[in-house]
């Protein structure tokens, strides 16, 4: 039998706060807000449905927190201007008595151009991200990355004014933060790049940051790509030194995978000429979860469908699990897991568009998002990504 926690049974993180149960709401892109960063009603009523459902926690989408750094149409927290639109989706994340948690974030490098001001996009480096037709970002100049900071600060503590219980920092998937930490995007000469320590001095900056902006009371997380695929990408002990060193300052690390299971190559002696799949393989659960020692919660995502996913994952030594695509395609996934309901849960989106947008309460705007995705996300009639 597999040794793992009860997954409907409390945990208390650092900060004081008690989430209900081990089962956490993913924060998903929605792409459907205004131009000027306010949630819409569209939006409001897909967290809402959710929000009512028996989740322990439900994070939300990014927020940007610099209008230079918006890589989607998304909710913004950069001033007091989005304050009364914040409190609309920390109510209704919060729901039935989840915690509800701001997750804040700067696109960098792969922000859109169309949505940044004249500054332009700007990055660690001046080096574009592997996308087709990637913007050659500027580098950004050595008294920028203090107002950055300053700004995820301001943003944080806007989220705790407008009723969030904890705020999550979007250090993954190839936004600012990442780029920082990666050896392919920092390429600077300065204190922010160089070796190890040098590439992890802005995502500690940033926590601190943060966590002084918010003081201890409120729930801090932190949202890590656990390794680089990419020759020349960091590793996961480079991650797990990174984690390591994150929970002096986070109740949580959330590792941010398309699949709890997939495996990283480690090459031990940094010879990037190696082929990759010829060095050892490790799963990230148990690195991180070893890096952090119990002072930090571990938080697991991707490809968690079903309980057995979820005891799998905790078993691995995650203390809690996030639920995106499943509660996509089925808002009630959590509610039916827990009565036992498991035949009634839908797998797989409509074929018919108005249908997916009508019956599952998703933004017409993200439905629109989630089809320009092929395979990502399960929908009838169509063949599924692995």
């Amino acid at each position: 039998m597999r040794d793992h926690p009860d997954p409907w049974a409390p945990l208390r993180l650092r900060s004081g706060a008690i989430l209900r149960n081990r089962f956490v709401l993913a924060p998903m892109t929605t792409n459907a807000s205004n131009p000027d960063g306010s949630v819409t009603d569209d939006e409001l009523s897909y967290l809402a449905r959710r929000g009512a459902t028996e989740f322990g926690a439900a994070i939300t989408s990014c927020a940007y927190i610099h209008e230079d750094g918006r890589a989607w149409q998304g909710i913004g927290a950069t001033g007091a201007e989005h304050l009364t639109s914040l409190t609309a989706v920390a109510r209704a994340m919060r729901g039935t008595g989840g915690l509800g948690i701001l997750q804040i974030y700067d696109g960098g490098r792969i922000a859109i151009p169309d949505l940044v001001g004249p500054a332009g996009i700007r990055g660690p480096s001046a080096v574009p991200s592997l996308r087709p037709d990637a913007t050659v970002p500027r580098e950004l100049a050595g008294d920028e990355i203090p107002e950055l900071l300053e700004a995820f600060g301001r943003a944080a503590a806007l989220g705790v004014a407008a009723g969030f219980d904890g705020i999550e920092i979007h250090g993954a998937n190839h936004y600012l933060i990442h780029q920082f930490f990666s050896p392919r995007a920092n390429r600077r000469t300065d204190r922010w790049g160089g070796g190890l320590d040098e590439r992890m001095r802005f995502p500690l900056a940033v926590a601190r940051t943060v966590r002084a902006a918010i003081g201890r009371e409120i729930t801090l997380g932190f949202r890590v790509t656990p390794f680089e695929s990419e020759p020349g990408g960091y590793t996961l002990d480079d991650a797990a030194h990174l984690a390591h060193r994150l929970a002096e300052d986070v109740d949580y690390v959330h590792i941010s995978m398309d699949d709890f299971r997939r495996n990283s190559p480690q090459p031990e002696d940094r010879d990037w000429t190696k082929p990759r799949a010829a060095v050892e393989s490790r799963n990230p659960i148990p690195a991180i979860a070893a890096a952090v020692g119990g002072r930090s919660a571990v938080v697991a995502s991707g490809g968690i469908r079903t309980l057995d996913d979820a005891e799998d994952a905790m078993a691995a030594g995650a203390d809690l699990v996030a639920v995106g695509r499943a509660a996509l395609i089925d808002p009630e996934w959590v509610d039916k897991v827990k009565s036992g309901a498991h035949h009634s849960i839908r797998t797989q989106l409509p074929a018919d568009h108005d249908e997916i947008a009508a019956a599952l309460t998703i933004p017409p705007r993200m439905v629109r998002y989630l089809l320009s995705r092929p395979g990502w996300i399960p929908r009838a009639g169509q063949d599924v990504r692995s």
